[in-house]
């Protein structure tokens, strides 16, 4: 009776999921697969190829915030930003964007678009604030640790003070910088990030920290971070 036991599992052979698994293993990659499975930080700004992100953030001034990305390519990030807070009719969204010049195994440069989300105001007695940053972003990572440095551009809608009135407002482009740090795996992290626009007359301080969870959206996506991780 062992004997047949042992004769009928050399016929049926493996369990489903331990052949679906050596199958997998066991597919050819392509040189453009290979370079998606190279080395690379598990940074903030920049997102693998096929990777969907989600994330949500809370600081100031925004109070809190959400956001969806995907990566395209390596190269690619884009995605969106949002919060509801009371006092607003609709939710407020903005694009977001990042393009990596460079990633390699340690190092990554490029950069990245953001808006800040700010409250409701009394638009009666004062004009709605609005900030944009774009950024050139440097990141150094290893193993569950990255940090990174932006520095660029800052614009934002500031007191008109000429108009003498409160409401009346006008934009203006001055220095936008700061730093971030990340600490997780391809899957699943949590990030402290600071950022400061500072002009002649006008100061903006921007600080959250979040959490991100990241999916791969198809089976060879996961294979290749399988893969990459061993």
């Amino acid at each position: 009776m062992h004997s047949l036991v042992i004769a009928a599992s050399l016929v049926i052979g493996a369990p489903l999921g331990e052949r679906e698994s050596a199958n997998a293993d066991a597919l050819p990659i392509t040189r453009l697969e290979q370079w998606f499975a190279r080395p690379k930080p598990n940074g903030p700004r920049f997102l693998d190829h096929g990777t969907l992100a989600l994330a949500a953030f809370g600081g100031a001034p925004h109070r809190y915030r959400v956001e969806l990305r995907t990566g395209l390519f390596d190269v690619v990030s884009v995605g969106v930003t949002a919060h509801w807070l009371p006092g607003q009719a609709w939710p407020r969204v903005w694009p977001v964007a990042a393009l990596a010049l460079w990633r390699g195994a340690l190092f990554e440069v490029g950069a990245h678009y953001r808006p800040v989300l700010f409250p409701p105001v009394d638009r009666s007695t004062t004009f709605e604030p609005d900030a944009h940053f774009a950024l050139a972003s440097f990141t150094l990572g290893s193993g569950l640790f990255s940090a990174g440095l932006d520095m660029g551009v800052a614009n934002l809608r500031v007191p008109d003070v000429l108009a003498g009135d409160p409401t009346r407002s006008r934009r203006e482009s001055m220095f936008g910088g700061g730093f971030v740090v990340r600490v997780g795996n391809e899957w699943i992290g949590g990030s402290l990030d600071a950022l400061a626009a500072v002009g002649d007359d006008e100061i903006l301080l921007v600080l959250e920290a979040g959490v991100e969870i990241r999916f791969g959206l198809s089976p060879s996506v996961t294979r290749l971070f399988d893969r990459r991780s061993r």
